[in-house]
């Protein structure tokens, strides 16, 4: 019989679903979803500055109002300035809580350390963190409308308090007349256990407040009352406090059951019958907590770090990956302390440069990339396990993707081509006879001169798998062209 092409995609990453006549890819590994195939994802490039003298909790870059780059890191005995290629400590102390977390309110940066409230303000330089007199100990933070607002607080874990109107060192005793003047006040919520994330922007709600089993929607309404609080979903809460990730007008966010996105009016499933059995299959779920979620504004994509089982302490060993325009998953492997989005580091200048040592030793694979174009759009950054500052603009990981299930007829297959622009991507065929049986993998092969992967073998139900080599430039992988030939028999 002739030998026909057969095309297999590179479907959706859905590892829960049935594979039987299935269109998912049941591996995507260090890739990018795109609207067709996927994309690499880089690695972490290390810049060429001294690493933090201990484990990063926490970490937040940004220009300030004054155009000057700003880089703070926090970890368990203080919180730490970049300045001149050193870490420079800003602020000494310890706590028994692990709580480390930033936010900007004009021209200053406030942080949570344990419970404690602090405030660096920044004239061009980074200054000195300082205790913010009168503010209560709470371990969530986030700016809702012009309100600086504590969380799970201490005293009252299930309760959320802002400070004075445009008067985010204000903290006076809710219920007074000085309270009342500058609108601040607290809000208990009886049902729901205890504030997990404050998170203010989404869509065109003013702000959201994630308990362990409910969330809150805030709405600004003046006074006497502030704030309006309307119940958004009384079942599903947040179970990873730094999980909730604000990207085009929704918000996205661990619960105790998967994965769900909110607008702040109606909640959905996103990696229900997905991405969330394997999620919890691969995670470590003694450090649920830690798992971290930052947005990608370069990639349009939302990142979270977790770890799993194998992970040492305070390293997170696995990227979760979605693109929420398209609504499709991936993962990725790496070895990060804290995941953040760094907008210093987007429109390097050539002095810039200079941190990643000589120009042989630039990761990049040209200086025309988007990385020193579009400075606003920043990269994402990480503290690795050796304490040192990376960028994810390195060359691509070893990439690993499945297609699609293809079969019912038995079939020999010949030969596999890879539709991926990239010269030494090799691939595998995935095989069974029946549906009852376990996946079997061949070997890997290389591409011949005709860019074909040759394989010789009798199947009835066929995949491939393709891998790329870890530093292979690429941009686009959509499948595999098999060669086939039709044979008689089941």
């Amino acid at each position: 019989m002739a030998m026909t092409k057969t095309r297999l995609d590179f479907g959706p990453w859905e590892p829960d679903a049935a594979l039987l006549n299935g269109a998912q890819a049941p591996e995507a590994r260090n890739v990018i979803p795109a609207a067709r195939g996927y994309r690499p994802l880089p690695s972490a490039a290390a810049l060429n500055l001294d690493p933090m003298p201990s484990q990063v909790k926490a970490a937040y870059a940004r220009h300030d109002m004054y155009g000057t780059n700003i880089a703070f890191a926090a970890a368990a005995g203080g919180i730490y300035a970049l300045e001149g290629g050193s870490w420079v400590q800003k602020y000494a102390g310890a706590t028994a809580s692990d709580v480390r977390a930033f936010a900007e309110y004009g021209d200053a940066v406030y942080a949570l350390f344990g419970s404690k409230l602090l405030k660096s303000a920044l004239s061009g330089v980074a200054g000195e963190f300082h205790a913010v007199e009168g503010a209560p100990a709470g371990e969530a933070l986030g700016v809702i409308r012009d309100f600086l607002m504590l969380g799970r607080l201490s005293e009252q874990k299930n309760a959320v308090r802002w400070s004075g109107l445009d008067r985010p060192d204000e903290w006076p005793e809710p219920g007074g007349n000085e309270a009342q003047y500058v609108q601040s006040d607290m809000q208990v919520f009886p049902v729901g256990g205890q504030v997990q994330a404050v998170v203010g922007g989404v869509g065109g709600v003013d702000g959201l407040i994630f308990l362990e089993r409910a969330i809150q929607r805030a709405t600004y309404v003046g006074m006497p009352y502030i704030f309006q609080f309307d119940t958004v979903d009384r079942e599903h809460g947040c179970a990873a406090p730094y999980s909730p990730v604000v990207c085009a007008g929704t918000c996205v966010f661990l619960s105790e059951d998967g994965w769900r996105m909110t607008d702040g009016v109606s909640v959905k499933a996103v990696g229900v019958e997905r991405v969330d059995s394997w999620f919890f299959n691969e995670a470590s779920l003694e450090r649920l907590g830690e798992v971290r979620g930052v947005h990608d504004n370069r990639n349009r994509v939302a990142l979270w770090s977790f770890a799993t089982p194998d992970a040492p302490p305070g390293v997170h060993d696995r990227l979760l990956v979605y693109n929420y325009m398209l609504d499709r998953w991936s993962y990725g492997t790496a070895e990060c302390e804290a995941l953040f989005q760094d907008r210093t580091r987007g429109g390097m200048s050539l002095e810039e440069l200079d941190g990643f040592g000589s120009l042989d030793a630039l990761p990049f694979a040209s200086l025309d990339l988007a990385l020193f174009k579009d400075g606003d759009l920043g990269v994402i950054s990480c503290f690795d396990a050796s304490h040192r500052l990376g960028n994810f603009t390195g060359p691509p990981r070893e990439a690993v993707i499945d297609t699609a299930e293809h079969g019912g007829d038995r079939m020999m297959v010949h030969g596999l081509r890879p539709l991926v622009d990239a010269a030494a991507a090799g691939a595998l065929p995935v095989y069974r006879n029946r549906e009852m049986d376990a996946r079997r993998f061949g070997a890997y092969t290389k591409q011949q001169r005709d860019g074909v992967c040759y394989q010789h073998l009798s199947t009835v139900y066929l995949s491939a798998r393709v891998k790329i080599p870890a530093g292979e430039n690429w941009n686009h992988a959509v499948g595999v062209e098999a060669l086939v030939e039709a044979e008689g028999g089941m």
